[in-house]
């Protein structure tokens, strides 16, 4: 990694990694394939980011623990797009043995595999993976849908298959009858309408995860939980309780602080209409 990781963020990342090891062996060694969840957990601010490109830095290049998997495939999922490519360049800027073109932006326009290749780490979102969007048909220039890719890769990569949802609590509304109610549900629950199979393994990060937790309760997934809690952000210094603002007493300052105020209990009202939502 470029970037020196806090003692919490390493050990987030540490648990993670052995887990993830763990659980992609449970998959594959059990007849019976149950799917496997780790909960990421982490407040605002802990740069839930930058902890999963460290592991999947130790996963494609190997750590003093675990050896590495350059065959390793990821997929990253997110409901939002400019979300995927802040992601992507955090991955591509502050992990520093990723090769130029190992991260791929999936394409409407231009994307269509039998399977997924070996090595690379895939950036999705949710608004391409509707019933009209280009992905999920067949046309001229598109021999397979997205789902059939998937569940090709899933049935011959198992072993090396990494899927990732951020912000997970987004679309973790309850399922019905175990049945996917969201796009994002499927890489879960499974969904024969698409000819889906469970992901083998499903990494949820959010910073707030209660959502999500309690959708994966409800399936037959093998779950595995990660937390980082909000002290341990606070003694690193990414987290202030207070902030201290001093200023001169002059009638400019002052009006730039009154505005300051205004924005702050705005924020702060917005931010406890959001929690009780």
């Amino acid at each position: 990694m470029k970037v020196q990781l806090f003692p919490f963020q390493q050990t987030a990342l540490a648990k993670m990694r052995k887990q993830a090891h763990q659980a992609l062996s449970l998959y594959n060694i059990d007849t019976d394939h149950p799917s496997q969840i780790i909960s990421f957990t982490a407040p605002t601010g802990a740069g839930k980011t930058i902890i999963m490109s460290g592991l999947l830095e130790n996963i494609y290049f190997g750590d003093e623990i675990l050896p590495a998997q350059p065959n390793a495939i990821t997929i990253w999922l997110s409901d939002d797009p400019n979300l995927n490519e802040q992601s992507k360049e955090k991955i591509e800027t502050r992990a520093d043995k990723f090769t130029p073109g190992q991260c791929i932006t999936i394409s409407e326009d231009s994307f269509d595999c039998e399977v997924l290749e070996d090595g690379k780490i895939y950036f999705l979102n949710t608004q391409k993976l509707s019933k009209t969007g280009k992905l999920t048909k067949h046309s001229d220039s598109r021999q397979y849908t997205i789902w059939e890719t998937l569940q090709n890769t899933i049935l011959e990569k198992s072993d090396r298959l990494y899927f990732i949802i951020d912000e997970a609590h987004r679309g973790a509304k309850p399922s019905e009858s175990g049945k996917a109610t969201s796009i994002m549900q499927k890489f879960i629950l499974g969904d024969e309408s698409v000819g889906l199979s469970p992901m083998p393994l499903v990494i949820g990060m959010s910073a707030t995860i209660e959502r999500f937790n309690s959708l994966i309760g409800n399936s037959n997934s093998t779950i595995h939980k990660t937390s980082v809690s909000p002290t341990d952000v606070r003694r690193s210094g990414l987290l202030k309780e207070w902030i201290t603002i001093n200023y001169p007493d002059q009638q400019i300052a002052n009006k730039d602080m009154a505005v300051l105020q205004a924005a702050t209990y705005e924020w702060q009202d917005k931010w406890k209409r959001w929690f009780v939502y």
